[in-house]
């Protein structure tokens, strides 16, 4: 059969062979090979054909008979796609099941059982909104959620088709409809991206412009005959081109889908429109090769990504190009053997079936309940890792003793006492009482306790739990006190003794966030009162920054850090902290991607700041999911330790040195109290240090408190005040 066809024919060659090229771009690029950076547009390559097809079908089975028979639809449907889905998803299951670190289990199961219920679009989602949400390896089922859409589509579309069709010109009503469906859904992309890229990228909303493309073109289909063959040829190749620059110019920095989205999507509306007409690349298309790989395509895209993702994991370490190129072969292999016994057969074949729609539907209900049982099983073991994992931020914290070996005796009895319950509240409130006066004679520098790493199996008494340690975080988030992207205004957040004399501020992203629990006990044994200003993935300075999740210039940050610095001036703190990540501060312009150049920028904003300023040196970097690590390696933790160049990877602490000493501010480095050693531990003094790949347990964090303290105290030798004298 020819790229020739007529337009009535329901079969095309070279439609076949674009969606041959549109999973070979998307599967490369998932296996991270042939340079294709922008590979992930075959996903709109796909939905544009989708939106082409399912509403060419609809229009010519309503104009041939003059009716739409929905349950026969819904069959076929069911028949096309689910076989292949549903052994796809068991295989999937089974085999993560027993590669996937324990405590990732339940999460792996959620995520299979979100797929068969072709909701997994709105699960990703979800979860991408969570801004700690991702720290183990990427999900198995991730790909399903390009299927969610289409599934959806085709839930909602035949019925408004079906309502629109009801009376008047067919083709006209399905215009104006589908060109106000397409409308709303480019203009709702275009704002969703901006404020929030993880929904305008998963959710049906904000993708069925590209699915109405394609149905209007299949709706236009006698109109755009009429023009000349060679025009709507030469555009087809035109729209070819389109795709490949695309393919090959964008990467996945780029805010998507977005207006960019819009170079894709028009080239595989030219491309439909002129495939099959004279000086059209359908001929090019309609090679057997593409053809093949259209053919199975659909199996190849479902076992694909599995294969790359859990093939890592088996294997413990990251694959070389040669393995991933392994792993594309495996993949066709298995694409093969999925569309040959699986999907052909139910396809074309199974008479009982195709005769009769209701026992498709039954069948194929069936087998999705069945898939999310199996997926649900993982959940209900989750009580084998101690605990389940609490929602994020429930983990208390527990009120350890102060040491007594590693630091001075309490100090006299202040006036008020600390309130262990203060929260949010008003940081420009008056003081009410003095803050505790230290004895004439300073306490002599207190000795250390030696810090102890954990080496062997993993202590029966681990604090946190393992099951809780990615829930152990500070109490910032759940009090609404850590703002997240949209956030402009820092809100009133006060802990600590409200009304304290001595004010500590502490300043910066979710690196500031994690000391928070050090701060908070230290303040509690000090009786200061503790004012925050932290949002995630903003580093306080004087630089246009760009920020990975909103995947554009992160102007939200820099009007946060100034009303942070309004704030500060009308509080005037006695002392302010400062931190943040060193792989949050993204410059927009590349000249300003070196430590001279942020650590200055830095300097600035410290400048800017009322009273005494203090910066502390960035956490090092654990890369792993450290939790989920130590799940798969009860018996031994130090297979979970983090080798020296990744924890001080991007020249840790150089930006602070900078910043310190461009603005006079002090320098606090607890780099050796949390990496106690070559390669540095994970679990020290009984105690999970890190809750994700970069951030500090709360409960590891707490047990800082009297470090930080002895460093404050270090940098502060003739506090006015004369609170921070009781430290010496």
């Amino acid at each position: 059969m020819t790229a020739d066809r007529t337009k009535h024919t329901d079969f095309r060659a070279d439609v076949e062979g674009l969606r041959g090229l549109a999973v070979v771009v998307v599967v490369l690029f998932h296996a991270n090979l042939a340079g294709l950076v922008g590979g992930f547009i075959g996903v709109d390559v796909f939905f544009v054909i989708s939106g082409f097809l399912i509403s060419g079908l609809l229009l010519r089975e309503r104009e041939r008979t003059g009716r739409i028979g929905m349950l026969q639809f819904y069959a076929r449907r069911i028949r096309r796609l689910l076989p292949a889905a549903i052994v796809a998803l068991i295989a999937t299951l089974v085999v993560a099941l027993n590669v996937v670190a324990p405590l990732d289990r339940p999460t792996v199961g959620l995520d299979g059982g979100a797929a068969a219920l072709s909701i997994a679009n709105i699960r990703f989602a979800l979860a991408e909104g969570d801004y700690f949400a991702s720290v183990g390896a990427p999900s198995p089922f991730l790909h399903f959620w390009s299927l969610a859409i289409e599934e959806q589509f085709y839930l909602v579309w035949p019925a408004l088709f079906l309502l629109v069709a009801r009376r008047g010109d067919l083709r006209r009503r399905l215009t104006v409809t589908l060109v106000a469906v397409v409308a709303l859904s480019f203009a709702a992309n275009l704002v969703v991206t901006d404020i929030a890229a993880n929904w305008a990228f998963y959710s049906l909303p904000t993708r069925a412009w590209e699915l109405g493309l394609g149905g209007l073109l299949a709706i236009g289909a006698d109109q755009l005959a009429r023009v000349p063959g060679r025009i709507v040829g030469l555009a087809g190749w035109v729209g070819l081109g389109a795709i490949v620059a695309a393919t090959l110019t964008f990467d996945s920095s780029l805010p998507w889908p977005g207006a960019a989205a819009v170079l894709p999507a028009i080239g595989t509306v030219a491309i439909l429109a002129g495939g099959g007409r004279a000086w059209g690349p359908g001929r090019l298309l309609a090679v057997a090769p593409l053809r093949w790989l259209g053919r199975i395509s659909y199996s190849l895209y479902l076992v694909h990504w599995p294969i790359l993702v859990l093939a890592p994991i088996a294997i413990g370490t990251e694959l070389d190009g040669v393995t991933r190129l392994g792993l594309v072969g495996l993949s066709v292999a298995a694409a093969v053997v999925s569309w040959a016994l699986i999907e052909t057969p139910f396809r074309s074949g199974l008479p009982s079936l195709a005769l009769r729609p209701r026992r498709t539907l039954s069948v194929g209900m069936s087998a999705i309940l069945a898939v999310v049982i199996v997926a649900a099983i993982p959940s209900f073991g989750a009580g084998s890792i101690e605990a389940a994992n609490p929602p994020p931020g429930t983990v208390e914290a527990s009120e350890e003793p102060w040491p007594t070996d590693d630091w001075p005796s309490a100090p006299p009895e202040p006036t008020v006492s600390p309130d262990p319950s203060a929260g949010p509240s008003d940081p420009t409130s008056p003081s009410a009482s003095p803050s505790p006066r230290p004895s004439p004679t300073p306490t002599p520098a207190p000795t250390p306790r030696p810090d102890k790493a954990n080496h062997g199996p993993l202590p029966a008494d681990v604090k946190p739990a393992l099951g809780q340690a990615r829930a152990d975080e500070e109490r910032l988030r759940r009090d609404g006190c850590l703002a997240f992207e949209p956030a402009t205004i820092p809100r009133d957040c006060v802990y600590g003794v409200r009304d304290a004399a001595y004010t500590v501020a502490l300043v910066g992203d979710s690196h500031a966030a994690q000391w928070f629990g050090a701060l908070e006990r230290l303040a509690r044994h000090e009786g200061w009162r503790v004012v925050t200003f932290v949002k995630v993935a903003c580093p306080f300075i004087d630089m246009r920054v760009w920020n990975i999740a909103l995947k554009r210039e992160y102007r939200e940050c820099a009007a946060f850090n100034e009303a942070t610095i309004s704030r500060l001036e009308a509080i005037k703190p006695d002392l302010t902290l400062v931190s943040m990540s060193r792989f949050a501060t993204r410059p927009l312009r590349d000249a300003d991607d070196t430590v001279a150049a942020k650590g200055a920028a830095v300097g600035r904003m410290i400048e800017r700041l009322p009273g005494r300023t203090m910066l502390i040196v960035d956490t090092p970097y654990a890369k792993i999911d450290v939790p989920g690590c130590l799940s798969a390696h009860r018996n031994d933790v130090d297979a979970c330790s983090i080798p020296a160049w990744v924890a001080f990877t991007d020249r840790l602490g150089d930006v602070e040195a900078v910043a310190a000493k461009a603005s006079g501010a002090g320098l606090i480095d607890l780099t050796s109290r949390i990496c106690l050693g070559r390669p540095c531990p994970v679990v020290v003094n009984g105690m999970i240090v890190f809750r994700d790949h970069s951030h500090l347990t709360a409960t590891f964090s707490r047990s800082l408190a009297p470090a930080l303290g002895a460093a404050i105290a270090d940098l502060i030798p003739d506090d006015p005040v004369g609170t921070i004298d009781q430290l010496n």
